[in-house]
């Protein structure tokens, strides 16, 4: 019996050091629970300890990796060591009726509502990007543009570099606000649809 329970102790001091889940980490239909505890959510790469985890009762498979999709392994500890059984779960009933159409969001597609508020984020934080890298850059290229207007000869010649200049530089900032405004939506924890970012190109047309 203390063999029994060393080994159990062993088991969750391994469970405990597993990576903690995070939002980002649950695919297509699959979500945190609710109300769980999320010390409780645990990431596990090692198939066999997930194993034993499972059969000694001391987890339960929540999400597992299947298909060509990079989907992380989830798995919910229980202190108490009291995880259902994988095959104590009850059937769901099926009916006669024909089978309904599996939901976009298994496959892990957002809805038009989840869409619509993602890209207007990404205008939003582009918008507030551009302002803070480019406010100075597009001052200069006014200041030029005017002067190039009234200069001739030498003068005109080095007003057009600058100009052609510091358009080469906005075009390759323009770059850099899509790759800054992406790495802040994907930080934002609270912005559910950011899950979605990977089904963006990040390059401009």
């Amino acid at each position: 019996m203390n063999g029994t329970r060393s080994a159990r102790a062993n088991l969750w001091e391994k469970a405990l050091s597993l990576p903690l889940a995070r939002d980002d980490d649950f695919f297509g239909s699959t979500r945190r629970p609710v109300g769980i505890d999320p010390q409780h959510l645990r990431v596990i790469n090692d198939t066999a300890l997930r194993s034993r985890l499972i059969m000694a009762g001391i987890a339960e498979g929540l999400q597992s990796p299947k298909g060509p999709q990079r989907i992380k392994s989830i798995i919910r500890v229980y202190p108490a060591f009291d995880a259902p059984r994988p095959g104590n779960r009850p059937r769901a009933v099926r009916t006669a009726s024909a089978p309904a159409e599996p939901s976009r969001t298994a496959f892990g597609l957002p809805t038009v509502e989840e869409l619509n508020a993602l890209l207007a984020r990404i205008g939003q934080v582009e918008r507030e990007v551009s302002h803070e890298l480019q406010g100075r850059l597009h001052g200069d290229i006014d200041r030029l543009k005017k002067q190039i207007a009234t200069l001739d000869g030498d003068d005109f010649e080095r007003a057009f570099r600058e100009l052609d200049g510091a358009m080469k530089q906005r075009r390759q900032l323009a770059t850099e606000v899509r790759e800054e405004a992406f790495r802040r939506i994907d930080a934002d924890a609270t912005f559910e649809p950011r899950r979605y970012l990977r089904l963006i190109s990040r390059e401009r047309t």
